[in-house]
């Protein structure tokens, strides 16, 4: 009961602002009894007349603000790199185009595995069309999970991805549903848990720090949408059902849709512990025939084989094969089209005539200057080495060397070719360092062994890419001290340092620090989609700043430490050759090593004639022929089946 003798109010304020209207009843015994009015502002409870709340209000206010948040901006990155990527650089310009019909879908409820043995009948009826896939997925309930099965080419994927969309427009008006994420599984590997394979995946392939990573993988902050359980090394797809099963069991309330080739999933021992499955059914006779009649007399000869091949037919029956035939058929006489009751043989003949045809595309660009056998040759060859890799997504930035080891010699020469450089820079230090003839030979040789040594070392490491460097708070702050205990030794105590031992702790220290300093640098990625090539010319761009800043810090630093110690003219001559020495350490330490080893490696796979010298000319001629599609900044496959197809004809030369 509050007293009412001057009237009061009680105001609560939490975040999000709702307006209570004030009232008052009165009780049996004739109390006024007020309710509560006024401002809901983060949970704090204020008594007083209208005059002091709103002042108090006011205060409160000068406190709070309409910034985004460090987590309300990974979630906006977090969608908006989804979106760019797999709903408007993939669903959108997928190969299916209009040949995505109305598919038809079914429950499959024997493809999954129960606890206590209960199954849910199926529905044997096919999902009333125009049931959106989130209608679907929806319906299974809290900590959902739906696995999406079909034949190749039948439109799992799409039928993910629309559903991906569908999950990103209901986040961006929910902020408390879990964020969509896409995933393919054919990098996963059995000596990482499906969490610890997750958390890598966001760093590598979305750019995710480590630590976010981690923290949206244990606290359910993801709606994990897997594709392509069937693209996993064949020797570990049993694991990895189990991987999958296992992280259920621990992240429950983590809902997830996962993709599989039909055939290769009912080949399993382990079934998916999953709430729902479902089976794309192949395209109807009747949805063929509608789609064919929408190009006239361009596909007569296409149509008039269907009437007889039910291999072919079948064939036209997936929605993929479909769209292939109006691009490889048309304008084809019946005469000129294979007619073959194998249906492999039938496949087969399909995608080369594609890819022949591609070449004689009037749209094709002509600012094209590779010759058509070197083009089959390279890009089936990377076909077989990204699958080799377990990749589906090729990066110019992600080459590694780890694409050698199929040749010992190419491996061997990328190590020696990497140990010589670095050897060399080694060297070139020692010798700017040597202040004598017999100190010129030494270093030169000490150096040269150590920089052999080190390039060994570096070689064996994979290539990393990032976007750009961000100073942390402790880096700062350990700059800060550093040039704080550097003046004050200096102007306080400069006779300590013509003492060796105690200049030799004076540099040690500063060297300490500085190396801290280095370390405390993080990468962080941009908010914005990436140019193919833009993370190499960035990171080129930051190894040249970090060449110049290392070497003023370091040279100005040191070059006037010996400048009071020794002389001034011994300060200058050592403080570039050390500013040199440092600026190329630094340098090379965050982005230089990576930059060099990526032309190396990308020279050594030309020579070989596996990949052209103008790498990103040739990806997007490839692009314009239909055989890639580029997303962001990586290319891919138009589909997962002609990439087969291209690794397929890859002969070793």
């Amino acid at each position: 009961m509050i007293n009412t003798a001057r009237e009061q109010e009680v105001v609560i304020m939490p975040a999000n602002k709702k307006k209570i209207p004030p009232s008052t009843t009165q009780n049996a015994s004739g109390d006024r009894n007020i309710s509560i009015g006024g401002d809901v502002v983060d949970s704090v409870v204020i008594a007083g007349d209208r005059n002091k709340v709103n002042i108090i209000q006011k205060f409160f206010n000068i406190f709070k603000s309409d910034a985004e948040t460090v987590d309300q901006r990974n979630r906006r990155i977090m969608l908006g790199h989804v979106e760019n990527f797999w709903v408007k650089g993939i669903l959108e310009k997928s190969l299916y185009g209009a040949a995505l019909l109305d598919l038809g879908i079914k429950e499959d409820p024997d493809a999954l595995s129960y606890p206590w043995a209960i199954k849910r009948e199926a529905n044997k009826e096919t999902i009333p069309a125009g049931t959106s896939m989130l209608e679907i997925f929806q319906e299974i309930g809290m900590g959902r999970s739906l696995l999406i099965l079909g034949a190749p080419g039948s439109g799992k994927t799409i039928m993910l991805l629309e559903l991906t969309r569908q999950l990103i427009e209901h986040a961006r008006e929910d902020v408390t549903e879990p964020i969509p994420v896409v995933f393919n599984l054919s990098s996963w590997t059995e000596n990482l848990t499906l969490a610890e394979w997750l958390a890598r995946e966001l760093n590598v392939i979305y750019t995710i720090p480590k630590k976010v990573a981690s923290t949206w993988v244990k606290e359910n902050k993801m709606l994990l949408l897997l594709d392509g359980l069937d693209q996993v090394k064949q020797e570990s797809l049993e694991k990895c059902v189990d991987a999958i099963n296992q992280f259920r069991k621990v992240n429950g309330l983590t809902s997830m849709a996962v993709c599989s080739r039909i055939q290769d999933y009912a080949e399993l021992k382990s079934r998916l512990s999953f709430n729902g499955a479902i089976e794309i059914q192949p395209l109807t006779s009747k949805q063929v025939t509608d789609y064919f009649n929408r190009f006239g007399n361009q596909l007569a000869g296409v149509r008039q084989i269907l009437e007889k091949d039910n291999v072919l037919r079948e064939i036209a029956e997936t929605p993929l094969f479909l769209s292939i035939m109006t691009l490889a058929y048309r304008y084809k006489e019946s005469k000129d089209i294979l007619v073959s009751e194998n249906l492999d043989i039938q496949r087969k003949h399909l995608l080369d005539t594609y890819i022949k045809r591609m070449f004689e595309r009037p749209e094709r660009s002509k600012n094209q200057h590779f010759n058509k056998q070197d083009i089959l040759y390279w890009l089936s060859w990377l076909a077989k080495t990204m699958i080799e890799e377990n990749q589906d997504q090729f990066y110019l930035e992600k080459i590694q060397p780890d694409w050698l080891n199929h040749n010992k010699k190419l491996k061997w020469l990328y190590w020696s070719t990497v140990a010589l450089i670095f050897g060399l820079s080694s060297a070139l230090i020692g010798a700017v360092l040597g202040g004598s003839s017999v100190g010129l030979s030494l270093n030169l040789k000490g150096a040269l062994i150590g920089g052999f040594l080190g390039g060994f070392v570096l070689c064996t490491d994979s290539i990393r890419m990032f976007d750009k460097l961000k100073w942390t708070g402790y880096a700062l702050f350990r700059l800060g001290l550093t040039i704080y205990v550097f003046f004050i030794e200096i102007l306080s105590v400069p006779h300590v340092l013509s003492n060796n031992m105690y200049g030799g702790l004076f540099g040690g220290m500063i060297g300490g620090q500085l190396y801290v300093l280095v370390r405390h640098l993080e990468t962080q990625e941009i908010d914005q989609e990436i140019k193919p090539g833009e993370r190499f010319k960035k990171m080129a761009k930051i190894f040249l700043a970090m060449l110049i800043l290392g070497g003023l810090i370091g040279g100005i630093t040191f070059g006037f430490l010996e400048t009071l110690i020794v002389s001034p003219t011994f300060g200058l001559s050592f403080g570039v050759s050390f500013g040199l020495m440092v600026g190329l350490g630094v340098g090379l330490y965050f982005t230089g090593a990576s930059v060099i080893k990526n032309l190396i490696l990308r020279t050594i796979l030309h020579t070989n004639n596996q990949l052209p010298l103008k790498l990103l000319s040739f990806l997007d001629y490839c692009t314009d022929l239909i055989f890639l599609r580029r997303v962001g900044g990586g290319y891919i496959f138009v589909h997962r089946l002609l990439m087969e197809h291209f690794a397929a004809m890859y002969k070793e030369d």
